[in-house]
């Protein structure tokens, strides 16, 4: 006998794209409407799940009400009981619409599932305020499958004002005092296209131009280039993904530690010059043959199985020990003088992510998977690691693809990923961690980490 469940209604179409609403509240004679607290008092909730607003019928509107004393037409829902409810941006203001404006989002909530994304549409979307547009994306960004060229709505002349000055930073192409900042601050209006993007770049960008001393670099770059990897490139104009991937090549040229994510983050915006992955699968049979004890094929070597990976300056190799370990050794070629910036930095590590596979498929996983952080030591011409961890019983990916980023900046990663890495490492002695990490910040997860390493580890 089967059971079946009814489809869970879908929600009414028009509700705050804003985590913030208030009332609007009656007006004295000859006045502007005022409008309540925020949420009502409650600022912790979003709007958009309020009960009201998931079971009652509200209509899109706009509404004309004071901000900072002056008077604001501002994005607006009605309910059938004529009251209404105006959205707040991240300050607490409400954002600004024209009555096109308004007229364009309750035609994009009618259309929900699938927006329109036409020229006219962008056009529109473009001729309103920031705040709408961001509120706008994030909400299509985190509910739908928007259109890509939704997102080309933003804009990103200020990503590429910021890159390009990035890059002649970079390439020394400025005379005489600091450049001047790029127009317009990227803040995080471009996060529903991209995360991990705009504010990288815009420390970057001012770091190069003031000439900021101490520890930063690797941080902004890497982040950028993880971004970069990570971002849907139809989400940005062919503008920006040119000047993006320049920049992105010229990092690489800066610094051979960043080089092949550099490379493979242009070849992801442009579509040019593909660069091979460092990435393997190894299937399930791969790591039964290692660990049986069966020679490897032809040879007369002891029990375990290689795969190598190369795509200069980086060379890899996988290999699964016949007690069932995983071991990678990674080396850069480096510059023979390691750029002043790395130095100052301190120690790399690279990120090593080990994914699962789809039963069925040759397709990781979309999670995370299980990182580990392998210490890249500095040689004659050369970063190298090694890193030896339990071989997973499944199909799983190797990925080597992200950029190494200094230890210092590894200040949000768990404890437990730290502490996983500390025994993985497994050839870097105990006064070498405590010579490393004695010195981090108080507050850098890498002392809890060690403090239990040297516990279980006696």
């Amino acid at each position: 006998m089967t059971t079946e469940h009814p489809e869970r209604a879908a929600p009414p179409p028009h509700r705050p794209l804003s985590d913030w609403i208030a009332r609007v509240l009656p007006a004295a004679p000859g006045r502007l409407p005022v409008i309540g607290p925020v949420n009502d008092g409650d600022e912790r909730t979003d709007a958009r799940t309020m009960p009201r607003f998931r079971t009652e019928q509200w209509t899109r509107t706009s509404l004309i009400v004071e901000r900072a004393g002056e008077r604001c037409r501002a994005l607006a829902l009605r309910a059938s009981d004529g009251s209404a409810v105006v959205e707040l941006d991240d300050c607490g203001a409400p954002i600004a619409v024209s009555e096109t404006g308004a007229e364009l989002i309750d035609r994009l909530e009618n259309h929900w599932a699938e927006p329109p994304a036409d020229p006219r549409t962008l056009d529109r979307l473009r001729s309103e305020g920031l705040a709408l547009r961001y509120f706008l994306l994030h909400r299509l960004a985190r509910e739908t499958h928007a259109p890509p060229a939704l997102f080309h709505s933003l804009p990103w002349e200020r990503v590429d004002a910021a890159a390009r000055s990035a890059t002649a930073l970079l390439h020394a192409q400025t005379d005489g005092p600091p450049a001047s900042p790029p127009d317009g601050e990227l803040r995080h209006w471009f996060t529903p296209a991209a995360s991990s993007l705009a504010g990288p770049l815009q420390v970057l960008e001012a770091g190069l131009r003031t000439e900021r001393a101490g520890p930063w670099f690797g941080r902004e770059a890497a982040n950028l280039l993880s971004g970069l990897l990570s971002a849907d490139p139809r989400r940005l104009p062919d503008a920006t993904r040119n000047a993006l991937a320049g920049l992105a090549g010229v990092l690489g040229e800066a610094d051979r530690a960043l080089h092949h994510a550099a490379r493979q983050a242009a070849a992801r915006l442009t579509g040019i010059h593909p660069v091979t992955p460092m990435r393997r699968l190894l299937d399930s049979d791969f790591v039964l043959r290692a660990s049986s004890g069966e020679p490897r094929s032809g040879r007369d070597e002891p029990s375990g199985r290689s795969e190598f990976l190369e795509q200069w300056p980086v060379a890899a190799v996988l290999t699964v020990t016949g007690n069932r370990l995983l071991e990678i050794e990674m080396e850069i070629e480096d510059h023979p003088d390691p750029p002043t910036r790395r130095r100052t930095d301190g120690p790399l590590c690279q990120p090593v992510t080990l994914r699962p596979v789809m039963e069925d498929t040759d397709t990781p996983s979309a999670g995370q998977g299980t990182r580990y952080w392998m210490l890249l030591h500095t040689g004659a011409g050369a970063l190298g690691g090694f890193i030896a961890v339990p071989a997973p019983d499944h199909t799983f990916e190797v990925d080597l693809d992200a950029p190494p980023l200094p230890l210092r900046f590894l200040d949000r990663v768990p404890p437990s990923q730290l502490e996983a890495s500390l025994y993985a490492n497994e050839h870097i002695t105990l006064s070498e961690w405590h010579r490393m990490i004695d010195g981090l910040a108080p507050w850098h997860p890498a002392h809890t980490a060690l403090a239990a390493y040297v516990s279980r580890h006696g």
